[in-house]
């Protein structure tokens, strides 16, 4: 195969595509609304958005999903704002997203039919469809770690400190968003030595380390200052989040914990091959990094999109901090169109990534591992399929 061009080299800024993208973003808007509507009509949704609307009334249920609790926040203040009103958040942000994987594609020069077909196939997976229809502050996470795998993708081929700037605000703002994301955190830090041409000694890289980190860990402890003022010591929030699934004691009791639960390797050994049936356009990933020299120099956002899932996957399962594959895969999805937008492939390339992106979303539809887990599976009935 030859070698694909990072997009900051190659890329069309043909205005139409600005408005191809504004279409696709409002005719992807429709149809999640229309999913979230039958799913609405079933009663599905009630219990899970109760839920998640009483996450900012408890202090506790904060820690480590700062962000997204702030948000919450901002529009249980909106006028009429009910449990219903994270559904139309996640639908306009699922529509916003396939606007904007839409544009991008066609930034790297994808033909208008193949665009569209892809975007059409991303629209109709599952993993996509459970996050943007069921109100879930996942999408948000899931959408962060896109931005950190485009911010890392530019920092590995650019390496200035804006890019290494940008990469750390990308971090803090998805370490504040979930408690999870500790887990896909820690493999970018480890690839973060691989963002500069020039760490060639221990300073450099502490010096790397710091620029990138800082704003996560101001923020962390700002936040966690902030909660001392209203007197809540930060062990608090600490005990809630190493507290296992977060302090949610029922559902650590669900068939991927009970199988997987205190365990790093067999989880890890279960979601690649799961993320990889989800998401089979990891491959051109892996192939590149084996048949191509320039992506093995910048491996950084291959070995995300191969490994990120699994491994934020399986360090969440032996702390007992999640309940399914279903953050795994969304994690590979991101960073899997983080990877693919941020390079020229050849038509050919293109066309296989359709191919093996249509046979995976036809077997998330017809197998059933992927709806093993409880709330899935009810997903799944509410749509009556």
């Amino acid at each position: 195969m030859s070698a694909p061009s990072v997009s900051a080299e190659y890329t069309d800024r043909d205005p139409g595509h600005g408005l191809g993208a504004v279409l696709v973003g409002c005719l992807g808007t429709a149809w999640y609304a229309l999913v979230a509507d039958r799913l609405f009509a079933s009663g599905h949704l009630n219990t899970l958005l109760e839920r998640v609307w009483r996450v900012s009334d408890d202090p506790a249920a904060m820690a480590g999903q700062w962000l997204t609790a702030w948000l919450l926040a901002l529009t249980r203040r909106l006028p009429e704002a009910g449990p219903q009103s994270l559904v139309l958040l996640t639908v306009l942000a699922g529509g916003f997203t396939l606007g904007t994987f839409y544009w991008r594609l066609r930034r790297v020069r994808w033909s208008l039919p193949l665009a569209l077909f892809a975007t059409m196939l991303l629209a109709l997976h599952p993993a996509t469809l459970i996050l943007a229809t069921t109100g879930q502050t996942l999408l948000l996470s899931v959408l962060l770690v896109g931005i950190v795998a485009l911010a890392l993708d530019r920092a590995s081929t650019i390496g200035d400190a804006q890019s290494l700037m940008a990469l750390g605000l990308a971090l803090a703002a998805l370490v504040l968003t979930a408690p999870d994301a500790i887990y896909i955190a820690l493999p970018i830090m480890a690839l973060l030595p691989f963002c500069l041409h020039d760490v060639r000694d221990s300073g450099s890289a502490v010096a790397l380390f710091l620029l990138t980190l800082f704003p996560a860990v101001v923020a962390v402890g700002a936040i966690l200052l902030a909660a001392a003022t209203f007197g809540e010591a930060p062990t608090y929030a600490l005990n809630r989040w190493v507290a296992p699934m977060h302090g949610l004691v029922e559902a650590a009791s669900t068939p991927w914990l009970v199988r997987h639960g205190g365990h790093f390797f067999w989880p890890f050994l279960a979601l690649l091959p799961l993320c990889a049936l989800a998401m089979p356009p990891m491959a051109l990933p892996f192939i590149s990094l084996l048949l191509r020299p320039e992506e093995r120099a910048r491996p950084v956002t291959a070995l995300l999109a191969l490994l990120g899932g699994p491994i934020a996957g399986a360090g969440a399962a032996l702390f007992w901090h999640e309940s399914g594959p279903l953050p795994a895969i969304g994690i590979t999805m991101a960073a899997v169109v983080a990877w693919t937008t941020s390079r020229r492939l050849q038509p050919a390339e293109s066309l296989l990534w359709l191919v093996w992106l249509a046979i995976g979303t036809t077997l998330c539809w017809l197998t059933l591992w992927i709806w093993d887990e409880p709330g899935m599976l009810a997903w799944r009935r509410a749509l009556a399929l």
